[in-house]
C-alpha cells in the first residue's frame, strides 16, 4: 500500500509511510482512515515518513487542496498538532517541503523536516534512534 498508518497510543504518535509513487487519492484515503480510527486523539503527533517515494503527483491543486480538508479537520481539535517529516532523498524532500509549506499556525499544525530517522525521532520527543526499533518496541507492548 502506497500510504498506511500506525497509531501508537503510548507515544501519543501516529506513523504515517509513504512509499513508491505519492497521490493525493492515497493521502486522502489514509486521512480518512486515521480520522476515523477509534484510536485518533487530539494531539496526536504525527511522523509522516517519506523516505520511501519515488516520485509523487505533481497536480499542486490537488495537493493544496488535500492539505486545505486535512487542515479543517485537524483545526476542529483541541490541541496544536505537531507534523514531522522525515525525507531525505531529493523527491522526498520536495514532498516533505511542499506538505510543510501547505500547513498555517492557523491550523493548528507546527510542520518540521528532518532528514535523518534520529533527528526525526528526537523532535518529536522519542528515545529511539530508527523507526524500525519504534515499531519493533510498539509490537511487542500489542503482543
Amino acid at each position: 500500500m502506497p500510504a498506511s498508518f500506525h497509531i501508537l497510543p503510548d507515544e501519543n504518535l501516529v506513523y504515517v509511510r509513504y512509499s513508491g509513487l505519492m497521490l493525493v487519492e492515497d493521502s486522502l484515503k489514509a486521512f480518512g482512515d486515521y480520522a476515523r480510527h477509534p484510536d485518533a486523539r487530539s494531539g496526536q503527533r504525527h511522523l509522516i515518513d517519506l523516505s520511501r517515494i519515488t516520485d509523487m503527483e505533481r497536480d499542486f491543486v490537488r495537493v493544496m487542496e488535500l492539505q486545505a480538508s486535512k487542515g479543517a479537520e485537524l483545526a476542529m481539535r483541541e490541541a496544536e498538532t505537531l507534523m514531522v517529516y522525515f525525507a531525505y532523498t531529493p523527491i522526498s524532500l520536495k514532498a516533505a517541503a511542499l506538505a510543510k509549506n501547505g500547513w498555517s499556525a492557523s491550523q493548528g499544525v507546527i510542520a518540521i523536516v528532518q532528514e535523518t530517522e534520529e533527528a526525526a525521532l528526537s523532535a518529536l520527543g522519542l528515545r529511539f534512534d530508527r523507526i524500525d526499533a519504534m515499531l519493533d518496541a510498539a509490537l511487542r507492548k500489542t503482543s
